[in-house]
């Protein structure tokens, strides 16, 4: 049985936030985060941290019934709606561990960041992160508009997956929420024709736009809706309607009994609760996936009567190659105390609008005393006619032997979201010190939304071939979230070459929304090849008279190097010799590898045996060794190899190329 748990003793921290919201510590340890209209309240104590409930504050601007409210379960502390992660066939309950039945004896990741407010597409929003091996997995609740009211009365519910393995994980999610309309804990759900009072289920090409639960059309103290489909939410591949206690004792599958009513299993109370799924799917090392649904309050227009009807449909519709049409639903109660007679609804479109899949009159025969109908239709633009601005259509009820109703509702459009690409980055790389420079090297992508609505969960993912990679600490995937119309991004990317690569190197960006297109641009890469190298580096630029200076000598991009000995030559009347000193090429895990004591002839104004033993390094390129002078005279001071001696394992000499160096002494 559900019991309100009561911990005292924690202080309330109030912090002001912008979009009049606010978020405090609670006495019993809740995050909370709210606006005029509903409240979210995370768990932020170590049991069932990260387990969240949402609250009405406001709720209906024209109605005062639902103040204060429950829209999911939660007083004190929400425990009784947990996420499932499933990872590998395996499944793990996102969050705190729990004491209590929901969940019980789940496996539980570990919670790296517990409840804390950060800024999610520029609203103030409560986030938790888990990690459940190498996968990192963040609950992002925040506020957004209701598709049925247009206000920000509605939660996002957001889980985003990254893979911070080197192999692909298998990942999937269900979202189990506890609903509650304020006292009534078993309120029937309605969705599109049917009012669910029983276990039932829905897939994927079947899923309705939304469900609507309240308790009396004629005077709704809590209307609630969650969102399945739309714009700015991840279509589920099923959702469950059935009773909380076997939801609570089945991590993933659970006791789905249809045609049972939502008693609460092994107790004798209703209390229904609904269940997403997002199926399993392959997630690759560094890429992320991000699952969003939405639940809040739904937006009917309500005219009373003998017959009351009740009228819901999307406030605003985006029409584009994945929504060309809208749901329109109609309920209608008899308030009357006679059996009305031979009731039709009927829905009046503007003209360029037509139904779609049905007749725009219904039949719903006699209608009982109290009792309530409901009847939906789908609405499309009649092909050839423009989308206007905003329509307004009416849907009618009548009854042979009582009066009819009537009720108008608006439904407004907007183009699609259209985003632009651009990169910037240095087409062709070059060559500093026999190394490619930049490496790693800066990718600018700028993406810019020139349509006429928001792109909603807008991700970036860059896609390398074989021989580029990433830079250390940089992911595959990165989020902008929402980008309103004239709005452009910048994500920056630092990209290494690896070893031994180089020519035309192509790399794809792909920008991804939930409400647009794929966007691919592929970018070339020109990669320099790479020659082996012996060169001079001097460790101060300006030399004068008198000064000691250093220069170091250094072997790039030798793949076999077993053994070294140079010669090197330089003018004794410009500068003096004083010592040559072990590289750092011959230092392995602090250990010294052989090395040659040069021979210094100061009068000839030559080092001879300058090198050693590599045979048990394995390193391509670093510093054989540095040379440390003193300055005798001014002019140019030329430094050159001679009797170069280079041998793979095998004994066999390996070609190099070499490079002198000139050095200005000054007075």
């Amino acid at each position: 049985m559900k019991r309100w748990l009561i911990v005292t003793g924690v202080l309330a921290l109030i912090i002001a936030i912008s979009l009049n919201a606010c978020a405090q510590l609670d006495q019993f340890g809740n995050l909370r985060l709210g606006n005029e209209y509903i409240e979210i309240v995370v768990n932020g104590n170590e049991e069932n941290m990260g387990r969240f409930a949402v609250d009405i504050t406001g709720g209906n601007p024209i109605a005062s019934g639902d103040d204060g409210e429950p829209l999911i379960y939660g007083r004190p502390k929400p425990w009784t709606s947990y996420s499932t992660i499933f990872l590998d066939g395996e499944y793990y309950v996102f969050g705190g561990k729990t004491e209590q039945r929901a969940g019980r004896e789940a496996n539980y990741g570990e919670v790296v960041l517990p409840p804390t407010i950060i800024s999610d597409s520029g609203q103030k929003a409560i986030t938790t992160t888990g990690l459940f091996g190498n996968v990192e997995v963040e609950q992002i609740l925040t506020f957004s508009k209701s598709s049925t009211t247009g206000l920000f009365d509605t939660v996002l519910i957001k889980y985003r997956f990254t893979n911070l393995d080197e192999v692909p994980r298998k990942i999937g999610l269900r979202v189990m929420m506890d609903t509650m309309l304020g006292t009534n804990d078993g309120a029937p759900f309605r969705v599109g024709e049917k009012a669910i009072t029983t276990d039932t289920y829905f897939i994927k090409g079947n899923l309705p736009d939304f469900w609507q639960a309240f308790d009396a059309l004629s005077n709704p103290k809590v209307t609630a809706q969650g969102t399945i489909k739309g714009p700015d939410v991840t279509i589920p591949d099923k959702v469950y309607f059935a009773d909380w206690g076997s939801m609570a004792d089945g991590l993933w599958e659970f006791k789905f009994d249809p045609g049972q009513e939502f008693w609460r299993e092994g107790e004798f109370e209703l209390d229904s609760a609904i269940a997403l799924y997002w199926a399993p799917m392959m997630l690759e090392p560094g890429q992320s996936q991000t699952y969003v649904t939405k639940y809040g309050l739904g937006g009917i227009t309500v005219v009373p009567g003998l017959l009351s009807l009740g009228v819901t449909s999307p406030a605003e519709v985006i029409f584009d190659t994945q929504t060309t049409s809208f749901p329109v639903v109609a309920y209608i109660e008899n308030t009357s105390e006679i059996v009305t007679k031979d009731v039709t609804a009927r829905i009046i479109l503007p003209e360029g609008f037509e139904v779609t899949g049905s007749e725009s009159m219904k039949d719903l025969g006699n209608l009982q005393p109290g009792s309530t109908a409901q009847v939906a239709w789908n609405v499309i633009p009649v092909p050839g006619h423009s989308v206007p601005a905003n329509i307004t259509y009416t849907v009618k009820v009548e009854a042979s032997n009582t009066d009819s109703n009537q009720v108008q509702r608006q439904v407004s459009f907007t183009p699609p979201p259209t985003l632009t690409t651009k990169l910037e980055y240095p087409t062709d790389l070059g060559v500093q010190e026999a190394k490619l420079s930049p490496n790693p090297f800066d990718l600018l992508v700028k993406i810019k939304n020139e349509g006429g609505s928001p792109a909603y969960e807008v991700k970036t993912q860059v896609v390398l071939p074989p021989g580029l990679d990433f830079a250390a600490k940089e992911k595959m995937s990165k989020y902008i979230g929402m980008l309103n119309p004239g709005e452009e991004y910048l994500i920056p990317w630092k990209v290494k070459v690896l070893d031994e690569i180089y020519g035309k190197m192509p790399f794809e960006v792909d920008i991804f929304s939930l409400n647009s297109q794929k966007n691919a641009i592929i970018g070339n890469l020109n990669i320099p090849k790479l020659n082996n190298k012996l060169y001079l580096i001097p460790l101060k630029q300006e030399i004068k008279v008198g000064e000691y200076f250093g220069v170091q000598i250094k072997v790039a991009n030798v793949e076999d190097m077993s053994n070294i000995a140079l010669n090197l030559t330089y003018d004794p009347v410009q500068a003096k010799a004083m010592y040559v000193s072990r590289g750092t090429i011959f230092i392995l895990d602090d250990d010294h590898l052989p090395w040659n004591e040069p021979l210094v002839d100061r009068e000839q104004g030559l080092i001879s045996g300058i090198g050693g033993d590599l045979s048990n390094s394995t390193l391509q390129d670093g510093v054989i060794g540095e040379i440390y002078f003193k300055a005798v005279q001014t002019g140019p001071l030329v430094l050159k190899f001679s009797e170069l001696l280079f041998t793979d394992s095998n004994g066999d000499p390996v070609t190099i190329n070499t490079e002198d160096l000139t050095l200005e002494i000054r007075e």
